[in-house]
């Protein structure tokens, strides 16, 4: 995959639009690259609806009169007038959920409630909108998103007769450990970018997987010894099958805590 096709992460450029900051590498792309801007943009402009939205937002209910004319259109006995829905409760406004203190935490690790989003934002902007505004007045608030603890991390260097940069990250999160990569510039080829962890005292090597975009995250085995796979490698692998290191490493980095 070329460099003009990797894109940022739609949850990465959300939580950009909520004031946190991109990596060095994804945010000179994004600053290149009319897709992201465009994306960056739409997610800027759905913060700012939020941020505005008030109780007047919320639908109202609708008169009688429209709820006689569904009656009548179903052919519906019994369902005019008389069948008056149930009127909204007066509700007090609370203070809207701390965007800041969901944007603080670490970029990449509240996807969950950022797929909800986006999903709910390509459908309706607006609806997202009185949504957000109901669940406020209604008392509800989102559940805190953990961010998850760094345990060790390095930046990522060119090695001799290649080019590219980056950083990598070691964090804790509920499901277990993983490996973060930001990567950016990186030399490529015939062939694809695989993560490794190293044993620099044995030069065992565990391969991750495959680096599709400028950065990825990487579930850790459980039970590897983190004391001992303590270098990061993004190699560069020939479409041969052989799972086996190709000892074409591109960029390099070992972890500290």
């Amino acid at each position: 995959m070329s460099q003009s096709d990797m894109h940022a992460p739609g949850d990465l450029l959300a939580l950009h639009a909520m004031g946190d900051q991109l990596p060095e590498a994804m945010s000179r792309h994004v600053t290149a690259c009319n897709q992201c801007q465009t994306e960056l943009s739409q997610w800027t402009h759905l913060m700012a609806a939020a941020h505005t939205a008030t109780v007047d937002d919320v639908p109202g209910v609708a008169p009688t009169r429209v709820w006689d004319a569904i009656a009548d259109e179903l052919e519906l006995s019994g369902n005019s007038a008389t069948a008056t829905p149930a009127p909204v409760l007066p509700v007090t406004p609370a203070t809207p959920p701390s965007v800041a203190g969901i944007a603080s935490a670490r970029r990449r690790w509240s996807t969950n409630w950022l797929v909800a989003a986006s999903v709910a934002g390509v459908l309706s902007g607006a609806a997202v909108t009185a949504t957000g505004v109901a669940l406020t007045n209604s008392g509800r608030q989102p559940a805190p998103v953990a961010a998850p603890v760094v345990v060790a991390s390095t930046a990522l260097a060119a090695l001799p007769d290649h080019q590219g940069d980056g950083a990598a990250e070691i964090v804790s999160t509920p499901e277990g450990k993983e490996l973060v990569v930001d990567v950016s510039q990186l030399t490529g080829g015939d062939g694809f970018h695989e993560v490794w962890l190293i044993d620099p005292e044995t030069f065992q090597m565990v391969g991750l997987g495959a680096l599709v975009n400028d950065s990825g995250r990487f579930p850790i085995p459980a039970g590897l010894d983190l004391r001992r796979f303590t270098v990061v490698d993004v190699s560069l692998e020939p479409f041969d099958g052989d799972p086996v290191h190709s000892r074409d490493s591109v960029v390099r980095g070992e972890l500290s805590t």
